[in-house]
């Protein structure tokens, strides 16, 4: 399977440009804005001849199991590649607990030709946070900790800094006023975990102790971490607790200190050029101009003093490149640095879709209780997000409850991480669903994921919606 190639009015156009003598003034101009055209509206991760002639674009392969009835899924997911979307990905379906997508394309690593293929690992960024949240859900369920309950009340040295009324339920939902850190994290502070509570302890609340919602993008997985070692009877990270409790037993790949000899399988990072970045600098002030986006945003974005500005200031040791490095993916930090894939995302969800209930595992052992699944997904009330400047529906259990275009009839509940990954399930439809990548697409602001996502998406909707009507 190829990219799709140049249209034969377009190759028509081209033919006799070049058989001209010479460019007229108007048809340079005209040729010149069919390139400009083609290379904005085509994928960003073809080769750059590929963007602008369609030609040289990459072969591809898309191999993997989809169920009949699922069939328009992997049609949707194909056309992603062909678009120039992607470079490698994985997505994965599970429907009323049966395994009905599981699909891979591409490249892992696209100078060495490696595939990516059910073998491969990818950093998911805060597509982790729904993996930590569900190891919170984990606890709670087994009596070691209490959304209601003060954090103080497992870390005494954390009452300090107006942070004393702050609740685990504000915490794991972004209220806790954390959303950065006064100083620079290295990585020595993430090795050396009983010094760096202390760091964390002494941070003072943003918000003067008021609870507020403030997206706490790379902060939370650290506090998280440091109430549950206090928990944990053997004083494990969560981390840790994955390692020892989940992954085996329920046959899932999910790591938050991955072993060294899997780096091997850990997809290469790539991001859009920077000329792509200043074409979608212009769409962003045209969503400005139009009214999408309030003037207030910038003010906020640019302001040293916000607490927008300060959150996205770079707060840990490592870069988005550093993703792939064995450095960084073996010291934890469940904000952002989970490896995993798109099955492993798509069956835990399945999971929580079955009520905690095990899927294909070894162990017979529920998960996490319904009672306890039904606590984390009682929706609270929207409140407006001072770093993602929209408004959250968030779940209880510090999930958030999202719609995406074209589906807005159907709210699933989950994360997504920066890029495009996805980590999503709907109880009520019987959907769970995982996609992972390794082409980043930067976040567009008021928007859960990308257009990658929402197409595939859709289709898995469709179907799941008719499966229902025709058991009904």
């Amino acid at each position: 399977m190829k990219y799709v190639s140049t249209s034969l009015n377009e190759k028509y156009l081209m033919d006799s440009l070049v058989k001209s003598k010479f460019f007229t003034s108007s048809a340079l101009i005209l040729f010149t804005s069919i390139l400009v055209y083609q290379y904005i509206t085509f994928g960003p991760f073809a080769p750059l001849q590929c963007q602008l002639l369609r030609i040289g674009c990459l072969d591809t392969e898309i191999h993997g199991y989809v169920a009949p009835e699922f069939i328009d899924v992997k049609k949707a997911f194909i056309k992603n590649f062909e678009n120039g979307y992607e470079i490698g990905s994985s997505v994965a379906v599970y429907y009323d607990g049966n395994l009905v997508v599981d699909l891979q394309g591409g490249y892992a690593d696209l100078e060495a030709k490696r595939k990516y293929d059910n073998n491969t690992l990818q950093p998911v960024f805060s597509s982790t946070k729904v993996m930590s949240a569900i190891m919170i859900a984990y606890l709670v369920d087994r009596g070691f900790l209490d959304y209601n309950k003060k954090v103080s009340t497992y870390w005494p040295e954390f009452a300090q800094g107006n942070k004393e009324n702050v609740t685990l339920l504000d915490l794991v939902n972004h209220r806790a006023g954390l959303s950065y850190l006064n100083t620079k994290v290295t990585k020595s502070d993430l090795e050396d975990l009983d010094k760096f509570a202390k760091t964390l302890a002494s941070q003072p609340h943003s918000f003067n102790g008021v609870s507020s919602r403030a997206y706490h993008a790379t902060t939370v997985g650290w506090y998280l971490n440091e109430i549950v070692r206090r928990v944990d009877p053997k004083h494990r990270t969560i981390g840790k607790i994955i390692s020892d409790e989940i992954l085996e037993q329920y046959d899932l790949e999910f790591y938050l200190l991955l072993p060294p000899n899997f780096i091997s399988r850990v997809a290469k990072l790539y991001e859009i050029s920077k000329i792509r970045g200043i074409f979608d600098m212009f769409n962003v002030f045209f969503e400005w101009w139009i009214g999408m986006i309030p003037n207030s945003y910038f003010s906020e974005f640019n302001d040293k003093e916000s607490v927008m500005y300060k959150t996205f200031q770079p707060s840990g040791p490592f870069k988005i490149s550093d993703f792939s490095d064995l450095e960084t993916l073996t010291v934890e930090w469940p904000s952002v640095n989970g490896i995993t894939n798109a099955k492993s995302m798509a069956k835990l969800g399945a999971i929580i879709v079955n009520n905690g209930q095990p899927i294909n595992s070894v162990t017979y052992k529920p998960l996490i209780s319904k009672s306890t699944i039904d606590l984390m997904s009682t929706k609270l009330p929207e409140t407006f997000d001072h770093v993602l400047y929209k408004n959250i529906t968030p779940a209880s259990g510090g999930f958030a409850y999202l719609r995406y275009p074209g589906i807005e009839d159907v709210e699933f509940i989950g994360w997504g991480g920066y890029g495009g990954s996805s980590f999503i399930w709907n109880r009520e439809l019987g959907i769970s669903f995982g996609y992972a990548m390794n082409g980043l697409l930067p976040p567009k602001y008021g928007k859960t994921g990308d257009l990658r996502l929402w197409s595939v998406l859709k289709e898995v909707v469709n179907v799941a919606k008719k499966l229902k009507k025709e058991q009904a």
